[in-house]
């Protein structure tokens, strides 16, 4: 049995003595596959941590609801208008009614197309309480949020 291994190994020897370029060339690609896969492998890795961290920013434990508007064609009775989305009393029965609730906020967000001269950009108008900011983990480049000192001052 170890006679037969040596022999093997003898003859494999020779093999690769006698063919040095296709040996090298052999090498080489098992080389650059596993590096390929190992970088791949690596960068996969980082790009879900990167994921996985910018969710945890966000706060994975906060649930949004909101409504969405029914379509045009879905018209309830003969008025022009239609009522959707959540009220205030929508608001005060969640707060009460769940226990698991350990922060809430109202927030009402507006979509437009903003306009100045040739340039457009789709914007979004977030009205919130002080506490959104808190529960978002939110930074400005500039500028401050509103706080509740300022909305004392209107009232």
């Amino acid at each position: 049995m170890l006679s037969s291994f040596g022999q093997t190994l003898r003859l494999g020897t020779k093999s690769l003595l006698l063919h040095k370029l296709r040996s090298a060339l052999a090498v080489l690609g098992i080389l650059i596959g596993v590096t390929a896969v190992i970088w791949l492998v690596a960068m996969g890795e980082g790009v879900s941590r990167q994921a996985q961290e910018q969710i945890k920013e966000l706060g994975a434990t906060n649930v949004i609801v909101r409504s969405i508007k029914p379509a045009e064609g879905s018209k309830a009775g003969s008025s022009s208008t239609i009522e959707y989305g959540l009220l205030r009393d929508d608001y005060d029965r969640i707060k009460n009614n769940v226990p698991t609730v350990t922060a809430i906020t109202k927030l009402r967000e507006i979509r437009k197309t903003t306009r100045h001269r040739e340039r457009t950009v789709d914007t979004r108008l977030v009205g919130c309480t002080p506490a959104y900011v808190a529960m978002n983990h939110l930074k400005l480049a500039r500028g401050r949020f509103l706080s509740d000192h300022d909305d004392e001052q209107v009232k």
